[in-house]
């Protein structure tokens, strides 16, 4: 296990990728990439994976009964997870405590990256852009910083569907109230301009794991 404070990407992050001040700790936070096929990552895996898995295919259902029942504008508001609850943990198993979507290519400021999630989108990023396949699945053990606790994530890209295109497709593509919508909700949106089947992102599934449980770090 190799351990990764990407001090380098912080500035990155700042100098105008997602346009946010670094006054938040929390942003920046270390971590330890862990490799996905290490058993120590076992357990986390098998809680994580199938909930990563039932979150792709909720988001897509809902999807599909918005735009059928009320269309895209109504979709703005009601898409994404907003009302999903967590699976209950086993006693002494690890337990889900965030789902979260985020990108290089941000609508909602409450998703966007911290330090730890932006080395997991650019692994990704830079395998695409050098022509390979990007790992299905990405491991990280992060440290606490002030008020947050130390966690484990698991993460996946997010690929972009045809239904997806109502509200990220091109611009010039989007309903008009879709459009103007967005303009007043989101006026510093950077999500649009998408074609299906295109790396959108990743889902990422944070976890907190007892301390009897927890795999121990190597250096």
């Amino acid at each position: 296990m190799k351990t990764s404070h990407t001090l380098w990407l912080t500035p990155l992050l700042w100098a105008g990728l997602l346009a946010a001040p670094p006054d938040n700790l929390e942003l920046q936070r270390k971590f330890t990439w862990i490799d996905a096929a290490d058993p120590a990552a076992a357990a986390i895996r098998q809680v994580a994976e199938p909930v990563i898995q039932q979150a792709g295919y909720r988001m897509l259902s809902e999807v599909s009964r918005v735009l059928a029942n009320q269309g895209a504008e109504a979709g703005i508001d009601q898409l994404h997870l907003k009302a999903w609850k967590f699976p209950v943990a086993a006693p002494g198993q690890p337990r889900i405590t965030a789902v979260k979507r985020t990108s290089l290519r941000i609508r909602n400021p409450v998703n966007l990256p911290d330090n730890a999630d932006l080395a997991a989108l650019l692994s990704i990023q830079t395998a695409l852009a050098d022509g390979n396949t990007p790992p299905s699945v990405l491991v990280q053990r992060v440290e606490a910083a002030g008020p947050a606790p130390a966690e484990w994530r698991v993460y996946r890209p997010m690929i972009t569907t045809t239904a997806c295109l109502a509200c990220h497709g091109p611009v010039d593509s989007l309903a008009p109230a879709v459009r103007v919508k967005l303009e007043r909700i989101y006026p510093s949106d950077k999500a649009t301009a998408y074609a299906a089947n295109e790396w959108r992102g990743v889902i990422r599934v944070s976890l907190a794991v007892p301390d009897e449980a927890a795999p121990k770090k190597t250096p």
